[in-house]
């Protein structure tokens, strides 16, 4: 791959003669060509964000909720695994501390390998759902399914004595929802702020600042709500019992799929950019 040069045009000297050369011409030809279809695929979203390059894009109001949702998720479920384990499927404490470690590194391996195959593959959009659009953020929303079906799961699965009778079946049962949960986040996780900085134009560049503010904002009190609300979900009586994690896991639940549904809907005002292949 040719070297690329942040610079917009520079001169060299070839005896007697003086070249001019822009940062188009430091691009490979399929770099080139990707360029071309992003201004193509794009051309009439472009043009409306430039007749006001000074306001959020639309889109930016449909991603940030997204992420919002996603953190009030995760913080939802991942400072409540040991309890959780040790209730549901009477692991001992060495035990529940593995499996919630282990939830926790594979939460932050699998968005290694959504980003490869966000930016190789996929793309952050990718023409595929074309009954919604012609490009739709296909990497996101897969991996948000994934994602809501693992919440779904571990909500159902935290309903005392469904699997807690299993014995050792039950351990596998109680960690697989985390585990589609973990790689769920590694569409997620790479792909959201990244999507949300494709709305930007390069001419937006303080516009993109101020988004990436906000949008961290809405991580940390994603975050922050959660771990105040769900912990004390989990100690209201439910099904007989003294605990109810089924009820505190089903609020993230609800937020997510909400969020999630409010990402679908902004698919009309997503600029498109290709993977790189």
């Amino acid at each position: 791959m040719a070297e690329k040069r942040d610079i917009d045009a520079t001169q060299i000297s070839l005896g007697d003669e003086k070249h001019e050369i822009t940062a188009m011409d430091l691009l490979t030809d399929h770099e080139r060509e990707l360029l071309e279809l992003e201004a193509r695929l794009n051309a009439e979203l472009d043009a409306k964000i430039m007749a006001n390059p000074n306001k959020m894009p639309k889109a930016c109001y449909f991603i940030l909720p997204n992420e919002f949702g996603e953190r009030f998720c995760y913080y939802g479920v991942q400072p409540n695994l040991n309890k959780y384990f040790q209730l549901i499927t009477g692991m001992t404490k060495a035990d529940a501390k593995v499996y919630s470690t282990a939830f926790t590194m594979l939460a932050y391996f699998f968005p290694l390998v959504g980003a490869a195959l966000s930016d190789s593959f996929l793309g952050k959009c990718y023409a595929f759902l074309v009954y919604l659009h012609p490009c739709s953020p296909w990497t996101i929303i897969s991996f948000s399914v994934v994602y809501l079906i693992g919440m779904i799961l571990v909500t159902l699965f935290a309903i005392p004595n469904l699997i807690g009778t299993l014995g050792h079946v039950s351990k596998f049962l109680t960690f697989l929802p985390m585990l589609i949960i973990a790689i769920g986040t590694g569409g997620i996780k790479p792909c959201v702020s990244s999507h949300g900085g494709d709305q930007y134009l390069p001419a937006q560049e303080a516009g993109k600042d101020f988004f990436f503010n906000i949008f961290y904002v809405s991580i940390n009190v994603g975050a922050l709500l959660t771990q105040f609300i769900v912990p004390k979900l989990t100690e209201l009586p439910c099904y007989g019992q003294d605990t109810c994690y089924s009820g505190a896991f089903l609020l993230p639940t609800i937020i997510f799929a909400l969020a999630f549904a409010i990402f679908i809907a902004g698919h009309k005002f997503y600029r498109i950019v290709p993977p790189l292949g």
